[in-house]
């Protein structure tokens, strides 16, 4: 029995020193920021250009692969298209795999970064899209439809090289509407990216863009902070449990401390880091936590802010997050208690309404219109929105999610500040 206990005895203290060791070299990828990099290799990549002729336009562009990198030139010229384009495509297939359609998984990844020249003499912005194939909505038929993470950035308010955030990218409202996406696969996916575009921005006027992109590099962490937290938080769970048996403490003593760690880092997951709205893992986790009598009456109403699009340009990206931080506080501010808000897209946001009308649903959103066109904005801006509501009807969520977002784009075509309801 005695040599047993000293058995046990070592091999706690090896457990402990393991743990120790663990411990010191997850603090060391903590706090040390032991980053992984990939270079996207330009000379092998296959490369090439899209412009608005295929619709019948009249811009024409261009790339040629030099020592320097890709020249990517494009003559923007009017034609009947509201809005002329031009992209230079990256492929960045696994060539490791014979599947066709296999991209590199870059959810692992945190930044993007970009050695890009430009040549045009004005500056209209540059759009940078990481599109990803997935076979849920990427097949449809004999077309093959890839998801655009995208985002778009100023030259003048940035250094070379360009480091982007993945999670300043976005999916553009048009293309999940188009593609009726919605809770299921309506935010950014970077597990299977099968090419990088780079183009214009939306804004971009007639002329000559030109640019050399002479490097494309992604970096991130090889395990993430939160998984580091986590298994950390379980490693010491067991061994303080392990000690507390040791010396007949309760077993609801032994668990106490890892539940409430690993409940506050689920919870951090939920909300949007900027503006402090749900996200829409935490806006699923407000639906499922909805009561049957809730459902009944549930109203959604969508809420756009009008003319989003000029804030970054005008103003740059620090006023324009401390907009959106503002409205959601305007919106906070003006809505009920029971009124929960969730964002969307970039400057969209969704309110729940439980045990809500249409009527009084309707009253909600033109208070918080209300709020939003008398609040006191950064520099003096003027700033408004419009809002789309929708009450539950005979049908499942994403319909009636799909319902109120109509009815905004149909408040927003007949003009600013205005309130529609489905």
């Amino acid at each position: 029995m005695k040599v047993v206990k000293e058995t046990q005895r070592k091999k706690g203290v090896y457990a402990f020193i393991l743990l120790i060791f663990l411990t010191l070299a997850a603090l060391a990828f903590l706090f040390l920021n032991i980053e992984k990099h990939t270079i996207i290799n330009l000379n092998s990549a296959d490369v090439n250009v899209i412009d608005d002729r295929v619709v019948l336009g009249a811009s024409v562009a261009k790339v040629v692969k030099t020592n320097h990198g890709l020249e990517f030139s494009c003559q923007v010229k009017k034609s009947h298209l509201i809005q002329p384009y031009c992209e230079l495509i990256i492929d960045i297939q696994n060539l490791s795999k014979q599947a066709p359609l296999t991209g590199v998984n870059l959810s692992n990844y945190s930044q993007i970064g970009l050695w890009i020249k430009h040549q045009h003499p004005t500056q209209p912005g540059t759009r940078i899209e990481l599109r990803n194939f997935n076979s849920s909505y990427s097949a449809k038929e004999s077309e093959v439809i890839l998801k655009p993470n995208s985002l778009e950035y100023l030259e003048a308010y940035v250094t070379n090289p360009v480091w982007l955030k993945l999670n300043d990218f976005s999916i553009p409202q048009w293309w999940n509407n188009s593609h009726n996406l919605t809770l299921s696969h309506g935010g950014t996916d970077f597990s299977n990216i099968h090419s990088i575009a780079v183009a214009p921005s939306t804004k971009v006027q007639q002329g000559n863009y030109k640019l050399t992109i002479e490097r494309i590099e992604l970096k991130g962490q090889y395990v993430s902070k939160t998984v580091l937290i986590a298994v950390l938080i379980m490693l010491w769970g067991i061994a303080l449990g392990y000690i507390f048996r040791g010396i007949r403490v309760t077993k609801e003593l032994v668990f106490k401390i890892p539940e409430k760690a690993t409940q506050s880092i689920k919870f951090g997951a939920m909300s949007c880091p900027l503006t402090g709205a749900l996200n829409r893992i935490g806006l699923r986790k407000c639906f499922d936590q909805l009561a049957p009598t809730d459902l009944h009456n549930l109203s959604i109403i969508f809420l756009n802010i009008d003319y989003f699009e000029d804030l970054y340009p005008n103003y740059g990206q620090i006023k324009a997050d401390k907009i959106l931080q503002q409205f959601v506080n305007e919106i906070n501010n003006a809505c009920r208690s029971s009124d929960t808000v969730a964002r969307w897209s970039t400057e969209e946001f969704l309110l729940v309404c439980p045990d809500t009308a249409l009527t009084q649903a309707v009253e909600v959103a033109d208070k918080i219109r209300a709020a939003i066109r008398e609040a006191a904005w950064p520099n003096e801006i003027k700033i408004t929105c419009s809002s789309g509501v929708a009450q539950m009807d005979d049908e499942d969520l994403t319909n009636l999610i799909s319902r109120a977002n109509r009815a905004l784009y149909q408040a927003k075509n007949s003009g600013s500040n205005r309130t529609a309801a489905a």
